[in-house]
């Protein structure tokens, strides 16, 4: 018999760009409407039983009404944040984590709450979108 709750704790502990990606495309969106909407990206195989985002456009499509067509990835600097919501992978303990920062390089939202990786870690690389005209 498969254990659900072990397979959720697997999901849910490896969503964090999943959680940026609404929190980033739906500044509204409260606990539970982006937990709703991660599971439906996962339902539809937009994301892999590890949380792992297989298609973040079509992920983002899904829900959003602004449209990507691509997402970059560039090395993080100050000079890259822009002054829209910025989703920043950190590095720490040979895991990675995302976050979303401000221009100014704050983060604004940790899915983690006040993580280890953002409190140790280094941020090695932001997101970039390329919007659909």
């Amino acid at each position: 018999m498969e254990n659900l709750q072990e397979k959720y704790k697997k999901f849910f502990g490896g969503i964090c760009y999943a959680f940026c990606l609404v929190k980033k495309f739906n500044p509204s969106a409260s606990d539970a409407e982006i937990a709703m909407i991660t599971l439906s990206g996962w339902n539809h195989k937009y994301l892999e039983d590890g949380g792992y985002i297989k298609y973040p456009v079509d992920f983002v499509n899904c829900f959003s009404y602004k449209k990507i067509k691509d997402v970059t990835k560039v090395p993080y600097s100050l000079k890259e944040l822009t002054e829209d919501v910025n989703i920043v992978m950190f590095e720490y303990n040979g895991g990675t984590h995302f976050v979303c920062m401000n221009k100014e390089g704050d983060v604004i939202f940790d899915p983690s709450g006040d993580s280890k990786s953002v409190k140790y870690g280094i941020p090695v690389s932001i997101r970039k979108f390329v919007y659909a005209v």
